[in-house]
Order: structure tokens, then C-alpha cells, then sequence
């Protein structure tokens, strides 16, 4: 069995995505993370206006790349 250990708890670093669809390793410390916007979509209720058009999220599709505390 392979040991695991965390490097970076993400949810602490300022500046990245809510949702995370994808994690790439650039270099010994540095991460890209990359979000999407969904196809604009958003859930629930407010996906739609009252003429049944798309309510677009706003959300841009993004990659953020975080430097980590110590090298992997």
C-alpha cells in the first residue's frame, strides 16, 4: 500500500474555485487547478427566466495555479 500524506488543504488557499474539475502538477511545487462555468448553467429555480431562456451563472472557466508549502 502506497502511503498518502497531504501537501496543501485547498480549501484554505485564497483565490481557488469553489468547485475544482481538474488538479495538474506543473513542477515539484506548483499545482493548476481549473474550473468550469458549467455551460453557463446554474441549478435549481433560477436556471431559467420566465420565457424559458437560459439565466447564464456568470461563472468563467478559470485555472489557478497554487504554490505549495514544500516540493512533491
Amino acid at each position: 500500500m502506497l502511503a498518502k500524506q497531504l501537501v496543501v488543504d485547498l480549501g484554505t488557499v485564497d483565490g481557488v474555485p469553489g468547485k475544482i474539475e481538474g488538479v495538474a502538477r506543473v513542477d515539484h511545487d506548483m499545482l493548476a487547478l481549473i474550473n468550469d462555468n458549467d455551460f453557463g448553467m446554474t441549478d435549481g429555480t433560477g436556471a431559467f427566466d420566465a420565457q424559458g431562456r437560459l439565466v447564464d451563472s456568470g461563472i468563467e472557466t478559470t485555472v489557478t495555479y497554487v504554490r505549495l508549502p514544500r516540493g512533491i
